[in-house]
């Protein structure tokens, strides 16, 4: 990312972070993905139903979690320490806030979805709220200073606890509670392990002056957490509502798959781009050529993965999951070009916020869920794979817009911005017919040998593409990852 910093120092380290992030998300997203395909043999998917929707509620409210004080503290300037001292002192008080009121409105919350005997699941659950609060802050921190090889063992953690202990209560027998209490002691160990990686301590003073800016700033990103959790988790609510917790399952288990190789990275990304763009803002450098280089960098990572999973949706489902969940294949299709969509369309957010506008990203927030909402009600007539279709839909029509906001807001031209996405097409097509052909040509060898064969040549086919038909792209890419030695320098 030389050419969107100048010297290329922060691209280096905005690489480096998103390289780390991926590291610990994507090997803790793999190892969840192998420990669902297990639990997927052991669990029925009405039970899978039932901690779904518990999930869909904690995902809502965890919108409001700390109050955006954790964005805050990513994009403040100066008084680091003191902001985070407001931020952890908010963030107790919030998590032990949402655990009573998950307490009090489980049973009206597992009513809605026509599911009673989920109420105790979703009380045990609500432990999840003051077990983040304890490690949001150093969180932040680390994301702050773009420490993103510091949350490797973090993020690594959380998912080993997680597999290892929702395997072992699913074999002795405990049914959906395996999830639940796998889930609390893993997001437990994850806040154990943040506490070790990251030095700071809260102190006992209260810095009252940056109460009440830090709240400003944190509000809107609220409201833009809160309309985006409508935006992307609105099926969840439609399937499990009108189509049942069972249909919820099919659905979810479908999301697991985009979710563990796409939308991890988008999650990254942003994680690491947010504070990057933050940067690049408060240093006088040109945020929209940031923008640019970061977005021909990641569609040339999100638009094979997509391609891949829409093309391999039958044998991964099959060989992953089992027979029984079949019906999982035609949604997984459908997410997974929502999934895509999505993933060019996100980090226009993450400008708006670097240039201190929540309130510009809530009000193009909020017109999307006026759009989708009303579709998806409408959708689920017919099926869950309807929904996911319409999910789609109505990214591919939001994405222009997000597009246009970046144009307007940085004044890089629309030519730029639509050439970086298209740097993908050339090789991702190459990748699309090597994975068409060889599924015609191992149609009968098996689902497994098709999934291995196609996991084995598609990033290789795809890899050589990139080189030979995008070969400037490619050495900037090496270049930035990996710098050459200045000649004659001195290395200490």
């Amino acid at each position: 990312m030389r050419d969107a910093d100048g010297g290329g120092g922060l691209g280096r380290r905005t690489a480096a972070g998103f390289l780390w992030a991926m590291l610990g998300a994507g090997a803790g997203k793999l190892l969840t993905l192998a420990s669902i395909a297990v639990l997927a043999r052991l669990l029925a998917p009405a039970e899978f139903g039932l901690f779904a929707f518990a999930l869909v509620y904690i995902a809502y409210l965890d919108t409001l979690g700390d109050l955006g004080t954790g964005a805050a503290l990513v994009y403040w300037p100066d008084r680091v320490r003191d902001v985070a001292q407001v931020t952890f002192a908010l963030n107790l008080l919030t998590g032990v806030a949402w655990f009573l009121l998950t307490w009090v409105l489980a049973p009206a919350v597992a009513a809605f979805f026509h599911s009673p005997e989920g109420a105790p699941i979703l009380r045990a659950l609500g432990a999840t709220f003051p077990l983040k609060a304890l490690a949001n802050t150093h969180d932040a921190l680390c994301k702050k200073d773009l420490r993103f090889r510091a949350r490797f063992i973090p993020e690594i953690g959380l998912a080993a606890v997680k597999a290892a202990l929702t395997i072992a209560l699913a074999l002795a027998g405990v049914g959906v509670w395996s999830l639940v209490w796998g889930h609390l002691a893993a997001t437990g160990a994850r806040g154990a392990l943040l506490w070790l990686v990251v030095p700071w301590r809260p102190a006992w003073r209260w810095p009252a002056d940056l109460l009440r800016p830090v709240l400003r700033y944190g509000g809107w990103i609220v409201v833009v957490n809160v309309v985006a959790v409508i935006v992307h988790h609105a099926d969840y609510v439609v399937v499990g509502r009108m189509l049942g917790v069972t249909a919820l399952a099919f659905y979810q288990m479908a999301s697991k798959v985009p979710e563990a190789v796409v939308i991890v990275l988008v999650w990254q990304a942003s994680t690491v781009l947010f504070p990057a763009f933050s940067k690049a803002q408060a240093s006088g450098r040109s945020l929209g050529d940031a923008y640019v280089t970061a977005l021909r960098y990641f569609s040339l990572l999100v638009v094979p993965a997509a391609v891949s999973l829409f093309l391999l949706a039958d044998p991964l489902v099959l060989t992953l999951f089992g027979e029984a969940w079949g019906p999982s294949i035609p949604i997984l299709r459908a997410l997974a070009v929502y999934t895509g969509l999505r993933a060019l369309e996100t980090h226009a957010g993450d400008v708006l916020k670097a240039q201190g506008r929540p309130k510009l990203l809530a009000a193009l927030g909020a017109l999307k869920a006026l759009i989708l909402v009303p579709a998806l009600v409408g959708a689920a007539r017919w099926d869950a794979t309807t929904v996911a279709a319409t999910m789609a839909a109505v990214a591919g029509a939001m994405i222009l817009l997000d597009f246009a906001l970046v144009r307007h807001t940085t004044g890089v031209p629309a030519g730029s911005i639509l050439g970086a996405v298209a740097t993908s097409l050339p090789p991702v097509a190459v990748l699309a017919v090597v994975l068409a052909g060889w599924m015609h040509a191992a149609a009968g060898a098996g689902n497994l040998v098709v999934l291995v064969g196609g996991v084995a040549l598609g990033p290789g086919a795809y890899l050589v593409a990139v080189r030979v038909l995008t070969p400037g792209v490619y050495r900037r890419a090496v270049s930035t990852l990996w710098p050459r030695p200045v000649a004659g320098a001195v290395i200490p």
